[in-house]
């Protein structure tokens, strides 16, 4: 915020015109670029994967297109309703440690979750996470935590006395834990219900057991059979003729090979003559 107000207060009116414009121009690119990735990561990586998989280029263009405006009005709206741009950015740091970091410990770390065990770490997070209230966007606290308490603050538009909320309880890194321990509990849940055929597998909407296609070292499973590689007949490996001819010594061959060989040479021999 220095360089606004020097160019503001501190520069002729020509400069603060072309320096104003300049930073003005820069806040736009960043704003409209945050919307469209935002956007774009909507359409793919949730409506695509998740609800329309058949989803044709021109769907996923207009539910693009429809997003923009949603994310451009929803940032609108927070903008006119919290008083510091510092705010905002506390409140995307919070909501990155409560939400995104337990889904990137359990990408890493944890094996076996899956994407129902990932909405349910968003909703736990994000529930417990807003349930504490956030001063910043003028949003009462619906989850009082221990210690709670109430202070009188000065509202930034009105002017007027306020009550505020204080959660002294650390509830943020409690959320973050709870959005983990949900991820891994819930995924491995919905996969042994899947997997013993509690819940049938036509129930598996959003396609995140894949049971059926699994293939490790000693099983090979389809979605017809279950073939076991030991069960397999075993193949014997073995050298071309034409490959073992190449070798000028003949003793290293295995004997059966140059047997193999001296046969097709009488036989290719034989044919001659006749």
């Amino acid at each position: 915020m220095i360089l606004p107000i020097v160019l503001q207060h501190l520069c002729p009116p020509f400069v603060s015109f072309f320096g104003l414009g300049a930073v003005s121009a820069a806040v736009m690119s960043s704003a409209d670029s945050s919307i469209l990735s935002a956007s774009s990561m909507f359409a793919r990586n949730i409506y695509q994967l998740t609800f329309r998989q058949s989803a044709s280029d021109r769907e996923i263009v207009w539910v693009m297109r429809i997003t923009i405006f949603v994310f451009g009005g929803l940032a609108t709206l927070m903008a006119l309703v919290t008083g510091t741009v510092y705010g905002l950015w506390y409140l995307s740091s919070d909501l990155v440690y409560v939400i995104i970091f337990p889904q990137l410990l359990s990408v890493l770390f944890v094996k076996g979750t899956n994407t129902y065990g990932s909405v349910a770490a968003y909703l736990f997070g994000m529930v417990l996470r807003i349930g504490g209230g956030e001063p910043y966007l003028q949003l009462p606290p619906f989850i009082y935590y221990p210690g709670w308490t109430t202070e009188q603050r000065i509202h930034h538009i009105s002017g007027e006395m306020e009550e505020v909320v204080i959660q002294k309880f650390p509830f943020k890194t409690m959320s973050m834990v709870a959005s983990f321990l949900g991820n891994v509990a819930f995924s491995y849940l919905t996969k042994y219900l899947f997997e013993s055929g509690k819940i049938s597998h036509k129930y598996d909407f959003l396609d995140a057991v894949h049971s059926g296609e699994t293939m490790d070292k000693t099983t090979l499973v389809t979605r017809s059979n279950n073939i076991g590689l030991s069960e397999m007949a075993p193949v014997k490996p073995r050298l071309s003729v034409t490959l073992a001819a190449a070798f000028t010594r003949r003793d290293t061959l295995p004997k059966e090979m140059v047997v193999e060989e001296e046969e097709s040479s009488s036989d290719s021999s034989h044919h001659d003559e006749e």
